[in-house]
């Protein structure tokens, strides 16, 4: 117990009655939890096959597995996440609800084929898939009622057709458990049950939890870093079991991974935080000192930022090892910039839980038309460019076309028009028209290549090809068209522009390169510097978000983990012009915790402060929805008619008319 501070030894020791656990960022709750089973099975002689540890991804099962090995010296058979232990037990119990135990799991990419195919047998548009697996997570992982008759009506079927198959798909087993504890009283099951990431389940989950558990269970939890309520996480349920189960609270405040005025940054970030569990915040106390204040820069371009962000690496690399920083993004699509910097600047890196930008489908998509025309005998990108231009054209008829190749697939093309069906040979003329036009047209490409996709449809075609997140891969190939507008003002070939991707998309010296990856993706890691970017309104907190206060605190708590990931340096940076502001949360930063040397003439940030006032009844204008009447005004945000249809907007995104 010496190496545990008194919140640590106070958990571990905790016995006979619940007891949930607040740990804030860095805490040492993984130490804590190790020490705790060390304590039940040593102090308590509990058995090790009667205590249950939850977690949500096999990482963290893994890495609590180990550390109560490495403690205790012994290995728990029941530390798993929620969907392996479910599967153990629905094995065990399967009688109990006329489950066959011979059951097998659908995977994703199974799921899909399973639900196309109940789609295209019930003669409905396939555009209402993506509705239709919402309604299944909502019905099985947040136990929302039947609403829509029609999905309601697929839903029963999809679920027979599974159970008449012995499948089950992931969401079925959390189902499935909470039908068998409803049937068999499971709660004699376990002696202790400890649930980590508590703030991460969703409500079947606490269902399940509530129906195994007696007075023995801690949850160990932050609702500040629940950062995935869009897939039916419920941080509420922190409160709900304080309600349900009248817990003991212990606060592990101390924080062993970043320095003082990183922490200090991060406690004004939660201060400002408007959520319901407001007294579950963890005031965190920094345990390491340091002098280094978080960074804090204004940049006019996002280029120019991009550049910045390569430099100082550059300088950081003789102190740091490149694999110990990071820069984080809220949406992947921003990552090409500092892919492209970094690789002029000779960084290596590596993207972490995304593919790399040149390496998205979309992107080699777009690419294909080009590298053909500089490279007519490319066999991978004229196939490619034909699968996502030329309906109707498959391995067939490119199989029939191989036949008259002799070194161009575009002549190929054209000799074979006349031997292959009409509607065939229309498509494939259409197309090959285009590509010549284009061809001629290379020395304006960037231009030129702009028109060639919209005259295919090629941006109609993305909905498609890729109806859950055509929007992101749209913006992908909008960005790429800004590279080769760059390239070509900076007076690069076509062929050089190519060859340029190409180096781009080779490998980096493997584990050791810069992290770059969404906030989401890093959550549970940490580095020794942390780049945050693109800090504005409509970025983070995301452009979604501006108009409802829930989704806002989920941006917060956003912000706040990419604080919490750094240790020793934080680096913060916002792109300001005409149409993007600074993000509001750098506004609930106290200045003394902030090295703002780069800001000339000013000891402080722009406060986010509405721009204008505003009355009832005059006209205004926002750049997304247009021209509107002003309802009334609330504080810094206004009720505005836009045409009939009100939306309360802030204030600083409005002027008037």
């Amino acid at each position: 117990m010496d190496k545990l501070n008194p919140s640590q030894e106070r958990v571990v020791r905790h016995f006979g009655s619940p007891i949930m656990v607040i740990a804030g960022a860095g805490s040492g709750k993984t130490k804590t939890l190790a020490h705790k089973v060390e304590y039940l099975l040593n102090e308590l002689s509990l058995s090790p096959d009667r205590i249950l540890a939850l977690t949500f991804t096999n990482k963290a099962a893994k890495e609590i597995a180990e550390r109560i090995e490495k403690v205790a010296g012994i290995r728990l058979k029941w530390v798993g996440t929620f969907h392996s232990v479910a599967l153990s037990l629905l094995r065990e119990y399967a009688s109990f609800i006329d489950l066959p135990r011979n059951f097998s799991i659908l995977d994703e990419e199974e799921k899909n084929k399973f639900i196309k195919e109940l789609f295209r047998k019930k003669g409905i548009d396939a555009k209402r898939i993506e509705d239709f697996r919402a309604y299944i997570s909502g019905r099985r992982e947040d136990l929302k009622p039947p609403s829509d008759p029609l999905l309601e009506g697929l839903f029963e079927e999809y679920i027979y057709l599974l159970r008449e198959n012995a499948l089950l798909d992931f969401s079925d087993l959390m189902w499935e458990l909470l039908r068998l504890c409803k049937v068999k009283d499971l709660r004699d099951r376990f002696d202790y049950i400890l649930v980590d990431e508590f703030q991460d389940t969703n409500t079947v989950q606490y269902e399940i939890i509530k129906r195994l558990s007696r007075e023995n269970i801690c949850v160990v939890g932050d609702p500040n870093q629940c950062i995935y309520e869009w897939r039916y996480a419920r941080p509420d349920n922190m409160l709900r079991f304080k309600d349900d189960f009248n817990p003991e609270v212990v606060k592990l405040e101390y924080n062993y991974r970043s320095k003082k005025f990183i922490i200090e940054v991060a406690n004004c970030v939660l201060s400002a935080s408007l959520a319901e569990w407001k007294e579950l915040i963890p005031r965190l106390i920094a345990v390491r000192d340091g002098e280094e204040k978080p960074v804090v820069r204004r940049f006019s371009k996002p280029e120019e930022e991009a550049r910045w962000v390569a430099e100082e690496i550059k300088r950081l690399s003789s102190h740091y090892p490149l694999s110990q920083i990071a820069v984080l993004f809220r949406v992947s699509h921003l990552m090409d910039s500092y892919e492209r910097a970094l690789f002029n600047a000779g960084i290596p890196y590596k993207v972490v839980g995304a593919v790399r930008f040149f390496e998205r489908a979309e992107v080699k998509d777009t690419l294909s038309f080009l590298r053909l025309l500089v490279n007519r005998s490319d066999r991978a990108s004229f196939v490619r460019a034909l699968e996502v231009s030329a309906e109707g054209v498959g391995k067939g008829t490119i199989n029939f076309i191989e036949r008259f190749y002799s070194g161009d697939w575009l002549k190929a093309t054209t000799l074979a028009l006349k031997e292959l069906p009409p509607v065939r040979a229309k498509v494939l003329y259409n197309l090959l028209s285009k590509l010549s036009r284009l061809s001629r047209s290379l020395e304006n490409y960037a231009q030129a290549f702009e028109e060639f996709l919209h005259q295919i449809d090629f941006f109609e075609g993305l909905k498609g090809r890729y109806p859950k997140d055509w929007m992101e891969r749209e913006e992908n190939v909008k960005e790429l068209l800004r590279y080769l507008r760059e390239k070509a003002m900076e007076g690069y070939s076509l062929e050089e522009v190519l060859q340029e991707v190409s180096l781009l998309q080779e490998d980096e010296e493997k584990g050791q390169g810069v992290r770059l990856m969404t906030i989401h993706a890093s959550k549970g890691l940490e580095f020794s510097v942390v780049f945050i970017p693109r800090l504005e309104e409509g970025i983070l907190p995301h452009e979604k978000s501006l108009e409802d206060q829930r989704e806002l605190e989920e941006e917060r708590r956003l912000f706040y983990v990419a604080i919490t990931r750094a240790k020793d340096l934080l680096y913060m940076s916002y792109v300001k012009d005409k149409e993007s502001a600074p993000s509001r949360f750098l506004s609930d930063i106290d200045k003394r915790f902030l090295d703002l040397s780069a800001f000339k003439k000013t000891t402080s940030l722009p406060e986010l402060t509405p721009r204008i006032k505003l009355r009832a009844g005059e006209r205004v204008r926002h750049r997304v929805f247009g021209e509107g009447v002003v309802v009334r005004v609330d504080g810094d945000k206004a009720v505005v008619n836009f045409g009939g249809t009100q939306k309360s907007i802030y204030v600083t995104f409005l002027e008037k008319v």
